[in-house]
């Protein structure tokens, strides 16, 4: 893997029983998760996991972060997809762990993990109200834990809304400073209109303006406008190189603004995201 979970993007989510897909979506999005979870249905689940172990078995994916996300492990079903996962020789570098509403189950899939050897990192898909309440603890529960993944679909029906109609706007400002205050990577949730570039643009820049650093999508002609949506402009970035070279390290005025050590922090992270 030559990208890193922090860096990516685009977490392109792919059915765990179309092998077919799983090459080609590693080589369109910075991230791809192959889903053993709800895109399967569960006369099919055993066979993904033959399709998802097999594709990782080959280590194929040189460019792009691999993960999977599996069932929740409070189900029988997410304890074969883990028990599917434990084993070594897999090119795996994260697992998605969907409804997530407590840390136990994050430390539970962390102790097997570490028990198997297995140096995969953790993504806790947040898609509830019990787990939107729990965030704060969900986001330290253990050191694999590298990212938070806003899921608006099961969270919109927790409440009793469509995805299309509910204000979300609570939910994620809670999932992206869980994962400022932990250092995790925010990712927020897949936009369901396919064909609405523009409308998919608007919502790439409501989840940069709450501190969201990729988003996750459903099809990969999203991928390329979720990708400039996360990554800094050329303005941006000319500007943070600017504040670096010119500042000296505490607070100064740089044409005629003020510039102190939270925009030193803002510039070096612009910097670092730059690709």
């Amino acid at each position: 893997m030559s990208r890193s979970i922090a860096s990516a993007r685009s977490w392109l989510f792919v059915p765990g029983d179309r092998p077919d897909r799983f090459a080609k979506a590693a080589a369109t999005a910075d991230a791809v998760i192959l889903d053993l979870e709800d895109a399967v249905p569960s006369d099919r689940k055993a066979e993904a996991r033959i399709s998802v172990g097999d594709f990782l078995a080959n280590g194929t994916c040189d460019e792009a972060v691999v993960a999977v996300r599996i069932n929740p492990v409070e189900t029988l079903a997410g304890l074969e997809d883990l028990r599917a996962l434990l084993r070594p020789g897999l090119a795996l570098d994260a697992i998605v762990a969907a409804k997530v509403e407590g840390s136990a189950s994050l430390c539970l899939i962390d102790r097997l993990a570490s028990e198997a050897g297995l140096g995969a990192r953790l993504v806790a898909l947040i898609e509830s109200a019990r787990g939107l309440h729990h965030v704060g603890s969900i986001a330290g529960a253990c050191e694999r834990l590298s990212g938070l993944m806003f899921g608006a679909a099961d969270y919109s029906a927790d409440l009793g809304q469509s995805p299309e109609v509910l204000d979300a706007g609570y939910a994620r400002a809670a999932i992206a400073n869980a994962a400022a205050m932990e250092g995790l990577v925010a990712i927020d949730s897949p936009f369901f209109s396919i064909d609405d570039a523009a409308a998919l643009a608007q919502s790439c820049a409501a989840a940069t303006g709450l501190g969201f650093h990729a988003k996750a999508a459903i099809h990969p002609k999203q991928v390329p406008l979720i990708n400039d949506g996360f990554s800094p402009s050329a303005e941006e970035i000319e500007r943070a190189t600017r504040v670096l070279q010119l500042s000296d390290g505490g607070a100064s005025a740089i044409d005629g603004k003020m510039i102190d050590i939270a925009i030193l922090r803002w510039a070096r992270g612009i910097v670092s995201r730059a690709v």
